[in-house]
């Protein structure tokens, strides 16, 4: 048996490890779970005040403080978890429901209000909805690809909170391609970069320049939004930008064909350079990271035990080590 003492150190020593581009500022901090409580899926609000995150098999929907203080349960419905977004005022979630009536599985569209605890039902539950909802229109509409058109609903949200911030836009998967949708959700570029491929996990950069994506059994990629400068980043999964535009932080995981066997989170430049390894911890599997706003944390999920935990990061924006402001 491992003597916990080591199994710590070797914990310690091994998250505190650094390198170009983007680095590690002390060790990570656990904010919940862990417990007997299972939680993970963290994912910073606009503001940077608040994550959210789910429980096991994304059943729920969770909101804390960023210090980890005033957890409170948003939802306990099925799948609420999965692919949820938050509005730009940071004071409300959109989510994708599910119910189980017997064999079969219904889906719907609801927004969670945070501040007066209350659930607006956008749609009915429905046996179809294979893609989750976006915020559209500066949050003012709500867009569900179906597997014809694109439906536009009224999110119900004043238009004075919905017109903070700039314009929306979100990416989708139709056809075997990436479609960038914008104002209106109309679509504004298609992108087939590697055709024949099965593409996952398709993620707009803040500027809306930039895609990053998956290949089914493949590697992580990211191709300007016109169709140009495709960059392979080599192995990864689920990436997620910094709000610099600049970085991406994504896991690496493996598997043995029935559960984790390993995962680690890592940051690189999106032009490939400056690979990091945030986190290199065997005994730990180290999971789905979200950038916070400012760009001074990065949350992660640890899947093996269920708990979220936050790590300080500091960027380094060119050679001659000029740094983001800490």
């Amino acid at each position: 048996m491992r003597r916990l003492s080591f199994t710590l150190a070797l914990m310690m020593l091994a998250w505190a490890q650094v390198g170009a581009g983007v680095k590690v500022v002390g060790k990570p901090v656990r904010l919940v779970g862990g417990d007997g409580n299972f939680f993970m899926n963290p994912t910073w609000s606009p503001d940077g005040r608040m994550i959210a995150f789910t429980g096991e098999r994304y059943e729920g929907l969770w909101v804390m403080n960023a210090d980890g203080s005033q957890v409170r349960e948003v939802t306990p419905e099925p799948a609420a978890g999965y692919g949820f977004e938050w509005s730009a005022d940071s004071r409300a979630i959109l989510a994708r429901v599910a119910q189980y009536r017997g064999p079969f599985r219904y889906n719907a569209v609801k927004i969670f209000h945070l501040d007066t605890g209350e659930a607006t039902l956008l749609t009915d539950y429905r046996t179809s909805m294979p893609e989750l909802p976006h915020w559209a229109e500066n949050d003012a509409k709500v867009a569900i690809v179906g597997p014809r058109e694109v439906e536009v609903l009224e999110s119900g949200m004043h238009a004075l909170e919905a017109a903070k911030g700039a314009p929306r836009y979100f990416c989708y998967q139709k056809g075997g391609v990436i479609i960038v949708a914008g104002p209106g959700a109309k679509p504004v570029a298609t992108l087939d970069p590697l055709p024949g491929e099965q593409y996952l996990n398709e993620v707009l950069s803040p500027d809306g320049t930039r895609l990053a994506f998956e290949v089914l059994g493949g590697n992580l990629y990211v191709v300007n939004v016109d169709g140009s400068g495709l960059v392979d980043l080599g192995r990864g999964n689920r990436p997620q930008w910094a709000p610099d535009s600049r970085h991406l932080v994504y896991m690496i995981a493996e598997d043995d064909g029935h559960q984790f066997t390993s995962s680690d989170i890592y940051c690189v430049a999106a032009d490939g350079s400056d690979r990091t390894a945030i986190t290199a911890t065997p005994q730990r599997l180290e999971m789905n990271p979200s950038w916070s706003p400012d760009g001074k944390l990065i949350a992660f999920d640890t899947m093996d035990e269920g708990a979220i935990y936050v790590v300080r990061v500091e960027v380094v924006v060119d050679t001659s080590k000029t740094r983001i402001e800490q």
